[in-house]
C-alpha cells in the first residue's frame, strides 16, 4: 500500500482579506520548531486499522501554529535537511498569510472540532449563518506557483488528468460535484459551479470566476497529495504527479476523501486528533469511511448553520414536512446558545401530531489538537449527545404562543410530542431549542408522524364544523369563481344553487 499523506492548509490568503497584524517575520520564526531528523519508527505501524494510509513508519510534520494556516506532512524517511528548507522557506509566507487571515473566534468549539476562521461575504459573517459559494476549474495550462517548496511554476494539467484517470473530465468534474453536494446535504454551505475566466492564480473569486478554484500540477519527488487555502479563499491546489495512488474502489473514495478532507480546511477546519478513523479532519488520509463523519459535520454546522437554515423564526420555518404521514430529517442542529429552529407543515382539524427530537451522534469520543511536533495527542472524552438540552414546542399560524411545550428530559436524551390533536385546520409550526445556553453545537435528528384527516367539504373556516360562518362565506362568493376554487364544490367554475346544496349536506 502506498506510504502517502496529505499536506493540508494553505500557504496564502487572497489580498482583500480582513487584517490581523503581527509584528514580524521573526516572531513568527521564533514559534516554528526547529526541526530535528525524524524519528521512524520501523518496529511499530502508525496505524494498522483498516484503510489507513500510513503503514510501517511514522510521519515527519510540521503542525498547525496558533494563528498560522499551514500544516505540512512528509513522507516517512524524509531527510532534516529537506524538512528545514521547505518549512524555513515558507516562514515569510506564513506571516504574509498571518496578517491577511480573518479569524472568527480562535480555538471557537473548546474541546470538540477545531474551526478557528470561517467564510466572511456580505451578509454571512456570522457564526451559524449559512452562505452560497461558487467553485470552478480553470483551463489545463494556467501557471500555478510552488506552494510546498517555492520553486518553478508549473501549469495547471488537472483537465487533462481527469480524463487519463477518470475516462472524461466530467467524470472528474462529477466526483467534485459530489464532495461539495455533501457537505452541502451537513451544512449551511451551499455550492455553484461556474465557468472559470483563467484569471492569474490567485486571482479573488468573483463574477467570472469562483470562489473556490480547483487546479493541478506536477511536482518532484513529493509525498504531498493535494493543499488547499484557508478562507477567505478556499483554492485548492492537486498534486497530479501522485494520482497514481488514487484507487477506484468505493467509487474512488481515495480521491474523495482528499477532497473533502482538503476542502474542510477551505471551510476553516484544522486537524483533529487523535488519528483513530473516526474524524475526516484528521491528520492522515483514511478510506476507512466516507466523507465527513459526526465531529467535522459539528464543526461545519457550528460555523455555517444546519442545511435548513435560516430557520430561526416561525415566518422563515422551513416549509419540509409532509402532511401525512412520517417524516425524518438527520444533520440538524442546535449551533450556538441562541440558535432555535422552526418547522412548517399544514394539518387539518382532526389529524393528531407526533413529534420526536432525538440527540445524534456517538456516545462519546476522543478529540484534541495536533501537535506542535506533528504528532497527534490523545484527545479528551467529548460527549456530542449531551451538549445542549432539546426543548420541542408547537405553534398554530404566526401565533407567539405555544399550544405545547416538551422538555421532560435533560440533555442527551429524547424530546416527544405524542398525539396532538389539531382542532383547527391552518399552518403548524415545530419550534426546536434548547433550555441551556452551552455555546455549542448539538446535532439531533427529528422524526414528525401526522395522521391526518380529510377536510370537510363546507367546513371554509377551518373549525371542523359546517355553520352559519361557512354559509356567509359560501354566500360572498356568489357567482362565478375561478375554476379549481375551494368552494366551487361540484366543479363547474360557478357558485351557485347546485354548490349550496352539497353544502347544506354536510351541515353540523
Amino acid at each position: 500500500m502506498p506510504q502517502f499523506i496529505t499536506r493540508h492548509a494553505a500557504p496564502a490568503i487572497r489580498i482583500g482579506s480582513s487584517v490581523l497584524f503581527i509584528a514580524s517575520i521573526a516572531a513568527v520564526m521564533g514559534s516554528l520548531p526547529v526541526p530535528q531528523a525524524p524519528t521512524v519508527a520501523t518496529a511499530t505501524p502508525a496505524d494498522t486499522s483498516e484503510g489507513r494510509m500510513m503503514i510501517g513508519m511514522e510521519p515527519m510534520c510540521i503542525a498547525e501554529m496558533p494563528g498560522v494556516p499551514l500544516s505540512l506532512c512528509f513522507m516517512p524517511g524524509t531527510s532534516a535537511e529537506e524538512v528545514n528548507k521547505v518549512s524555513q522557506g515558507l516562514v515569510s509566507q506564513w506571516a504574509k498569510d498571518l496578517s491577511e487571515r480573518p479569524m472568527v473566534g480562535e480555538g471557537d468549539g473548546g474541546a470538540a472540532y477545531f474551526a478557528t476562521t470561517r467564510w466572511i461575504v456580505s451578509g454571512s459573517s456570522a457564526q451559524g449563518t449559512p452562505l452560497t459559494l461558487t467553485w470552478s476549474m480553470p483551463a489545463d495550462g494556467l501557471s500555478i506557483p510552488d506552494g510546498i517548496t517555492g520553486g518553478a511554476a508549473s501549469p495547471n494539467n488537472l483537465n487533462a488528468t481527469f480524463v487519463t484517470k477518470f475516462g472524461s473530465l466530467e467524470a472528474g468534474k462529477s466526483l467534485l460535484r459530489q464532495v461539495y453536494a455533501r457537505w452541502s446535504d451537513l451544512s449551511g454551505v451551499n455550492y455553484t459551479e461556474v465557468t472559470d475566466d483563467n484569471a492569474a492564480w490567485g486571482a479573488s473569486g468573483g463574477a467570472t470566476r469562483g470562489d473556490i478554484r480547483i487546479v493541478g500540477r506536477t511536482f518532484g519527488s513529493t509525498g504531498v497529495l493535494a493543499y488547499n487555502y484557508f478562507p477567505n479563499n478556499g483554492d485548492m491546489v492537486i498534486v497530479t504527479s501522485n494520482s497514481s495512488a488514487w484507487t477506484a474502489t468505493n467509487n474512488q473514495r481515495y480521491f474523495r476523501n482528499i477532497l473533502a478532507h482538503e476542502h474542510g480546511h477551505g471551510l476553516g477546519f484544522d486537524h483533529v486528533c487523535p488519528a483513530n478513523n473516526s474524524k475526516l479532519m484528521e491528520p492522515f488520509l483514511t478510506t476507512a469511511f466516507d466523507g465527513p463523519q459526526n465531529d467535522d459535520i459539528r464543526a461545519a454546522q457550528r460555523q455555517y448553520g444546519d442545511n435548513y437554515e435560516p430557520n430561526d423564526t416561525i415566518a422563515t420555518g422551513s416549509a419540509i414536512i409532509n402532511e401525512s404521514g412520517t417524516t425524518t430529517l438527520a444533520n440538524l442542529s442546535i449551533d450556538d446558545n441562541a440558535d432555535v429552529d422552526y418547522y412548517k407543515f399544514n394539518a387539518n382539524v382532526g389529524a393528531t401530531v407526533t413529534v420526536r427530537a432525538t440527540p445524534q451522534g456517538p456516545s462519546s469520543y476522543l478529540n484534541g489538537p495536533q501537535n506542535a511536533n506533528g504528532s497527534c495527542s490523545a484527545g479528551t472524552t467529548v460527549l456530542p449527545l449531551a451538549v445542549q438540552d432539546l426543548v420541542v414546542s408547537l405553534y398554530r399560524g404566526s401565533s407567539t404562543t405555544p399550544l405545547i411545550v416538551q422538555n421532560a428530559y435533560g440533555p442527551g436524551t429524547v424530546e416527544t410530542i405524542t398525539s396532538f390533536p389539531i382542532t383547527s385546520s391552518d399552518v403548524y409550526s415545530i419550534r426546536v431549542s434548547s433550555a441551556i445556553t452551552t455555546d455549542d453545537v448539538q446535532l439531533y435528528s427529528l422524526v414528525t408522524t401526522i395522521v391526518a384527516t380529510a377536510p370537510r367539504i363546507g367546513d371554509f373556516d377551518g373549525n371542523g364544523v359546517v355553520n352559519g360562518g361557512d354559509l356567509g362565506i359560501l354566500l360572498a362568493v356568489w357567482g362565478p369563481v375561478t375554476c379549481g376554487s375551494q368552494y366551487d364544490l361540484n366543479g363547474d367554475c360557478v357558485i351557485n344553487g347546485a354548490d349550496l346544496g352539497a353544502f347544506l349536506a354536510d351541515w353540523g
